[in-house]
C-alpha cells in the first residue's frame, strides 16, 4: 500500500475536500518508484490497482466507497481516504485508534476497535514490556493503540510501541475516563484540527482541564478533573458531531455553533456551581 510518487503524478490532490463515488482515480503512483519520490499510504476508502488508464508501469489509486475525499502530509508521505458519515470502521495501516480489551488469551488480547472482527494486542506489544514485566489489563479495559497489520483475510493486529523515529503519541493503557462512540467521520475532523484554535476541542481547553484521546475508528476517551467536567466533554462532542453535520461544507457556521454552543456548555457549569 505503498509506493512513490512525483510533485507531478499528485495533480489529483487538488481535488481534496470533494465529494467522490466508488471507482474515481485519484492518483497515480509508479510501481517501482523512485529515488526522490513520495510514499504514499492508503486509508478506508481506497485501493490500489494496475487496471484502466494507469498501464502496466503503474498503479491507480481508486475510491472504494462514496464520501468525501481527505488527504494528510504535503512531502514525504501523503495519505488518502475517503470520509464518510458510516458507524462501521474499516482498519487500516498505521491508523491510532481507541479500544476496549473483550477477552485476554495466552499470548493476546482481543480488543474490539468498532471494526467487523476484534483486533489482537500481543501481551509483549507495549513499550518496554517483557513476559515479566508488562502491563496486566482486564475486561473492559481501554488502550490506545497503532494498527500495525490490517489485511481482508485475517484479524488486525495492534501496537503500543512507537513506530522508530515518530512523534511519540502517548500509546498504551489508559486509566480511568469515559469512552465515547462517534461516527468515524467526526473523529477525524476532530483529529484533522481542521477549525484551529476555533475547534470544539481548543475552547474546551480554555475551560476546562481534561484529557482525550481520539480515534479513527469513532472511539473517543475523555477523562476530566472531575465526573462532571467529563460528562461536559462527552456532551460537547456530541453537539458538535450534530452540528458539523447540519452545517457541512460551511466551515464559518461551523465555527460559530460550535462557540455558541461552548459558551453555553460553560455559562451552564458556571451557574451549577455557583
Amino acid at each position: 500500500r505503498t509506493g512513490a510518487q512525483t510533485e507531478a503524478e499528485m495533480a489529483m490532490a487538488g481535488k481534496e475536500g470533494r465529494t467522490c463515488v466508488p471507482g474515481e482515480v485519484i492518483a497515480r503512483v509508479p510501481r517501482d518508484g523512485g529515488p526522490a519520490g513520495t510514499t504514499v499510504r492508503l486509508g478506508s476508502g481506497t485501493s490500489q490497482n494496475k487496471c484502466g488508464r494507469a498501464g502496466a508501469s503503474t498503479l491507480a489509486i481508486r475510491t472504494t466507497k462514496a464520501g468525501t475525499l481527505k488527504q494528510q502530509g504535503k512531502r514525504e508521505v501523503k495519505r488518502f481516504w475517503v470520509e464518510t458519515r458510516h458507524q462501521r470502521y474499516v482498519p487500516s495501516m498505521d491508523d491510532l485508534v481507541v479500544g476496549i480489551v473483550m477477552e485476554c488469551h495466552g499470548e493476546t488480547y482481543s480488543v474490539d476497535v468498532g471494526g467487523p472482527q476484534a483486533a489482537l494486542l500481543p501481551i509483549l506489544g507495549f513499550e518496554g514490556a517483557t513476559r515479566r514485566n508488562r502491563p496486566m489489563l482486564s475486561l473492559g479495559d481501554v488502550v490506545y493503540a497503532r494498527v500495525s497489520l490490517a489485511d481482508r483475510d485475517i484479524d488486525p493486529e495492534l501496537s503500543c510501541t512507537e513506530k522508530v523515529s515518530a512523534k511519540p503519541k502517548g500509546l498504551g493503557p489508559l486509566k480511568g475516563g469515559y469512552v465515547l462512540k462517534v461516527q468515524t467521520g467526526c473523529s477525524r475532523e476532530l483529529l484533522s484540527g481542521e477549525h484551529g484554535d476555533q475547534g470544539v476541542l481548543q475552547l474546551l481547553g480554555d475551560h476546562l482541564d481534561y484529557e482525550c484521546c481520539l480515534g479513527v475508528n469513532g472511539y473517543v476517551w475523555l477523562k476530566g478533573s472531575t465526573a462532571a467536567e467529563t460528562l461536559m466533554v462527552k456532551n460537547a462532542i456530541e453537539n458538535y458531531q450534530s452540528i458539523s453535520f447540519g452545517a457541512r461544507g460551511e466551515q464559518e457556521e461551523t465555527r460559530k455553533r460550535v462557540r455558541r454552543m461552548v459558551g453555553d456548555l460553560v455559562r451552564r457549569r458556571g451557574g451549577d456551581e455557583g
